[in-house]
């Protein structure tokens, strides 16, 4: 998909694609309470720099289609779902290395580059979270959670894999 992603246009569309399901996931995970499991759960909000992203290109960008979320009804159904979120900030550095030689672009890259020099930090506290014996019990819930969260992301990026996200994408996406 990223293969796509050859021209600024290109990345607009590939960014409001993943917009629709990541901005509505993060939503849903910050409506439990986690701050107990997650103490530094504010700091992981990153839908901010998705938005901001798209902004520099669409001034007046607001979401009006998202795409499917799995069901996110427990509090360890928001871990599963958190788990996803916070494991795609491991490849945010790969991703933005792909977005600037194909397009060129050095900027607009905030959603892939956030925590920078505290990416491992923050992914090696929120694992430390995970291991905590509270949740030990609702492992099973957990990981189901995250393999949905997979594969209704993966789902909605096949749906929307198009060879020009400029041409295709719906700006008000």
């Amino acid at each position: 998909m990223l293969q796509s992603v050859n021209s600024p246009e290109d990345y607009e569309g590939f960014l409001k694609i993943i917009a629709a399901f990541l901005l509505p996931l993060e939503r849903v995970v910050h409506e439990f309470p986690l701050k107990t499991l997650v103490p530094d759960i504010e700091a992981r909000k990153r839908s901010k720099d998705l938005q901001e992203d798209i902004r520099y290109y669409d001034k007046n960008w607001e979401l009006k289609q998202t795409a499917p979320l799995p069901p996110i009804f427990t509090i360890y159904h928001s871990i599963g779902a958190l788990y996803v979120l916070e494991g795609s900030t491991l490849g945010g550095p790969i991703i933005a290395k792909m977005i600037r030689k194909q397009t060129g672009l050095d900027n607009t890259l905030l959603y892939f580059e956030n925590y920078q020099e505290k990416r491992k930090s923050m992914w090696d506290n929120f694992r430390m979270a995970l291991d905590q014996s509270a949740l030990q019990p609702h492992s099973e819930i957990i990981t189901a959670s995250a393999i949905g969260c997979f594969t209704a992301y993966q789902k909605w990026l096949e749906i929307n894999n198009k060879p020009s996200y400029a041409k295709n994408s719906n700006s008000s996406m």
